[in-house]
């Protein structure tokens, strides 16, 4: 990884939403990249160079070229849980804006399962048409259920009795919980206007389990902040963390140093993008075990983790 700097959240966020309005109305800019480009620039985006989401329609076509040249949709299996590893494809705001389709994406996968007999390469590209499938399910429940826009699917969640700390929600939404996984995964999100998909999870479950807050204020800053901001699929993902949604799967915790042993063993993601803990020890960052000597001003955590597991679970009991 390349550390290329940081930035402000209210100066960082991509402001796609105005993009779209002007993709509407000027029809240069829909036939040409260049304009885009130049349009982009006017809008004054620090985080362009970070934000691995590239725009237009040319962009969209070159990433997933490169995801199949480069071989990252053979490795996708085994490295795509990994924030730190250049694994997925960076197109989810290309499919979010339309600037490549559903189908030119699923088709080429189609291409290679008839040309690869590897198992491993074949898992991978298996692997990739199901987070797809995930995104098209998520479609369907919006369309079908549009009443999730607006609430839990599961109705006893109506009445869980949230605790909604806003004190704690603006630890967590500035990427200041003490807890590292989540801090650097937040602050990739404010800097970039994208997150890894495995820290996407990670986040949400230590907001919605960890710190009780109702799942639709991350929703919220999720779908104000990110560049794939996709009402549907942002949706989906939030109602699975929080165990409100179409999930046979009742009640899932995510422990943020159990998922940081697993998905950044050597702390290189959270390094990266908390850099005052650059000279902590792996050992301690993964058990949130900071000496006062190390921290550097980082934050101590805002809660235990196992108390807060069990608080979560005895309230889910009552509903």
């Amino acid at each position: 990884m390349n550390l290329l700097g940081s930035f402000e959240q209210d100066k960082v966020v991509f402001q796609f939403k105005d993009i779209d309005n002007k993709l509407k109305e000027n029809k240069t800019i829909n036939s040409s990249d260049s304009v885009l480009e130049k349009f982009i620039k006017n809008i004054k985006f620090p985080g362009l160079n970070i934000c691995p989401c590239r725009p237009g329609e040319n962009a969209a076509q070159t990433l997933l070229k490169n995801f199949i040249n480069e071989k990252k949709i053979y490795s996708y299996n085994s490295a795509r849980d990994f924030p730190s590893y250049n694994g997925t494809s960076f197109l989810s705001a290309s499919l979010r804006f339309g600037t490549i389709s559903i189908r030119k994406v699923w088709n080429a996968t189609l291409n290679l399962n008839s040309d690869f007999a590897n198992q491993e390469n074949y898992l991978s590209i298996e692997t990739w048409q199901k987070e797809l499938v995930w995104r098209e399910f998520y479609q369907h429940c919006l369309f079908n259920f549009p009443e999730l826009e607006k609430g839990p699917y599961r109705k006893k969640w109506d009445h869980f009795p949230w605790q909604n700390n806003n004190e704690w929600f603006q630890h967590w939404s500035n990427g200041d919980t003490g807890v590292p996984i989540v801090d650097a995964a937040m602050r990739q999100l404010n800097s970039t206007g994208w997150m890894h998909n495995r820290c996407r999870m990670i986040v949400a479950s230590f907001l919605v389990k960890d710190l009780i807050c109702n799942w639709q204020m991350g929703e919220k800053k999720f779908m104000e902040t990110l560049v794939d901001g996709d009402l549907a699929a942002n949706n989906g993902g939030w109602q699975w963390s929080a165990s409100s949604g179409m999930d046979p799967k009742p009640l899932r915790i995510f422990n943020p140093y159990t998922q940081a042993k697993k998905f950044d063993p050597i702390c290189e993601y959270i390094k990266y993008w908390i850099p005052e803990l650059s000279k902590v020890s792996n050992s301690e960052l993964l058990n949130g075990e900071i000496s006062n000597l190390e921290k550097n001003n980082y934050s101590s955590p805002i809660v235990n983790h196992n108390i807060q597991q069990r608080l979560f679970k005895s309230l889910y009991a009552e509903i």
